[in-house]
């Protein structure tokens, strides 16, 4: 398994929208057919079924193994490396398709948030504490995006190693960087 993603400047045109970068969010977790990202995105599986296929097309995801029951074929679809990284590409990416990644990535970031604020509001009760913040406000520069990129790789090498159950419920570290 290959560290990270070097995509193309097409690749990231093609993450230029909020429900493919959720998709291969998903894809990254663990391989999923098209009607577990359906139900994982609250989107209908012809929807899926089109950014999954944009995905396809730019090389970005690709088939991991396919099983019969009876006359039905699940596909399942995967993403193999771990990390996507535009850093390689970034300059050769025109303002406004820097510009739509960019709001892409805020969209899936709301996107997110916003489904976390639905699962409190039918909670019935909440066992644990969810759903808060921790912001942090540093200097904008390369040098910190190059120490926030380490953070973030030693913080996704953590998270993977917390046991991994069955559970009804699953629970989404997000960690972000925002322009402010």
């Amino acid at each position: 398994m290959s560290e990270e993603l070097k995509p193309t400047v097409n690749q990231i045109k093609v993450l230029s929208n909020a429900s493919r970068l959720q998709v291969m969010a998903l894809l990254l977790e663990k391989e999923r057919t098209i009607s577990e990202l359906a139900k994982k995105l609250d989107l209908t599986p012809q929807t899926i079924h089109h950014h999954v296929h944009k995905l396809l097309d730019a090389g970005l995801i690709h088939i991991s193994r396919e099983e019969t029951h009876g006359n039905l074929v699940s596909r399942y679809y995967a993403v193999e490396e771990e990390w996507l990284d535009s850093y390689e590409v970034w300059d050769d990416l025109e303002l406004d398709e820097k510009k739509n990644y960019k709001l892409a990535a805020l969209g899936t970031v709301k996107g997110m948030v916003n489904k976390g604020i639905r699962y409190i509001q039918r909670c019935e009760r909440i066992d644990y504490e969810v759903g808060w913040v921790a912001t942090e406000t540093i200097p904008f520069s390369k040098e910190a995006i190059d120490e926030i990129r380490e953070i973030f790789k030693e913080t996704r090498e953590k998270l993977r190693k917390i046991e991994k159950k069955e559970e009804d419920e699953e629970l989404t570290v997000l960690m972000t960087t925002l322009p402010g």
